[in-house]
């Protein structure tokens, strides 16, 4: 717990760090003390700050949803930006004194060139920087023949640096955006149809109707995969929330998917069981996320143990087809290899192993028992009751595959 709350503060500490950096390089640099630039650049970036920390506490903890719409999505968007912005503003550092250089006038000569009225930001900076004292960047111009200058000439590349870093850094977070945003299942790719495997209602997480591979990787026979949180009546995973939900991990019995039957979705064979892995804590925010994903490439070397947890495959009766029922809780498998079973039948419960952030159902089809080897199958679902996501009102379907985020009730 206490090497929890430490990466908690590192990465709250780093946060703060990174938009203290921006305000100087972007807001402080650039204006003078006072000015309206100042002012609502100050008041921006800190903004931009705070959203990021909300989203990274409350966007996972099962937060209302308009809560979620107001931090989650600008605050999601502004961390795809603030990596590059960085990295861009520090090597902007590096062509900063080159930029000085180049633009460096000889002594005695003219002064150094500033924008020109309609250039914008620039405008009126020698007599904003005469206010600021000549102390911009850091040095005074007193004492430089060419004092009156040098002040400008540094908040116009100031300036320069930051606008082009800006657009830079927005335009590669778009682009990356675009390219990693994968298709869609579609509806001719139905591959074979199945009930759900479970009764009541359950909330999907990484459904193949946003994309595909719907976790992000075709590795475990996982492209078509798919995931269910249990839910109560008002949606929620959980009954109650508390300082551990922000910045720690909560007991996995606190879920309410926690030790709710798995039925299964069809009728056939079981051909592999797995149960001798531990439940281990859940994670709901951000802050407890990161360090749990950097441990991600020790999980995957240990082996499909470690990433399914306790499991159980069945081959589906004429399809050759195999499912995977993954993340069961501790001893709950009622089930053995070799045994045929039925559509609905309860072969284990709900649980938080193996690779698995709180406790939830992963579903996929393969097209081999071998989870290492498999390669994903497409599947629907038989008739069912949805509720989209952040709406009140519901619709039958049949024959189909969920959206993302929807709460959904088998009929």
């Amino acid at each position: 717990m206490a090497l929890l709350l430490m990466n908690t503060a590192l990465i709250l500490a780093v946060v703060a760090a990174a938009h203290l950096y921006l305000h100087r390089r972007l807001v402080k640099d650039v204006s003078r003390p006072g000015s309206a630039w100042r002012r609502t650049g100050t008041v921006l970036v800190w903004l931009l700050g705070a959203v990021t920390v909300g989203a990274m506490v409350a966007g996972p903890a099962d937060a209302p949803f308009l809560v979620v719409r107001a931090l989650g999505w600008p605050g999601l968007l502004w961390l795809a930006l603030l990596p590059y912005l960085l990295v861009l503003l520090l090597l902007g550092e590096a062509a900063r004194p080159l930029l000085l250089r180049g633009t460096a006038r000889p002594a005695g000569g003219a002064t150094a060139p500033e924008a020109s009225p309609g250039s914008g930001p620039a405008r009126g900076t020698a007599d904003e920087d005469r206010a600021d004292s000549g102390k911009t960047d850091g040095e005074s111009s007193a004492g430089n023949e060419n004092g009156k200058s040098e002040t400008p000439r540094r908040v116009f590349i100031a300036r320069t640096i930051g606008v082009s870093a800006t657009a830079i850094a927005g335009g590669v977070s778009y682009v990356g955006s675009m390219v990693g945003d994968s298709p869609p299942q579609s509806s001719g790719d139905h591959g074979i149809d199945v009930s759900f495997p479970f009764r009541g209602l359950w909330r999907v997480e990484n459904s193949p109707a946003r994309r595909v591979p719907s976790h992000g990787t075709d590795m475990f026979g996982g492209r078509y995969a798919i995931d269910f949180v249990g839910v109560d009546d008002r949606h929620r995973t959980a009954g109650s929330r508390s300082w551990r939900t922000f910045l720690a991990t909560e007991p996995p019995e606190l879920f309410f998917a926690f030790g709710r039957p798995v039925l299964a979705p069809g009728d056939g064979t079981v051909v592999a069981v797995h149960d001798a892995e531990p439940d281990h804590e859940a994670r709901r925010s951000q802050a407890a996320l990161v360090p749990y994903a950097l441990s991600q490439g020790a999980r995957v070397r240990r082996g499909v143990g470690a990433i399914a947890g306790n499991h159980v495959v069945m081959s589906l009766a004429e399809s050759g087809v195999f499912i995977a029922l993954v993340h069961f809780r501790a001893g709950s498998v009622r089930v053995s290899v070799g045994e045929r079973i039925v559509e609905g039948q309860h072969i284990a419960d709900c649980g938080n192993s193996g690779n698995s952030t709180q406790p939830h159902v992963h579903m996929q089809a393969m097209d081999s028992a071998d989870l290492s080897a498999a390669r994903g199958v497409p599947m629907r679902f038989r008739r069912f009751r949805e509720w989209p996501s952040g709406l009140a009102r519901n619709h039958v379907r049949d024959l189909a595959v969920p959206g993302e985020r929807a709460v959904v009730e088998p009929l």
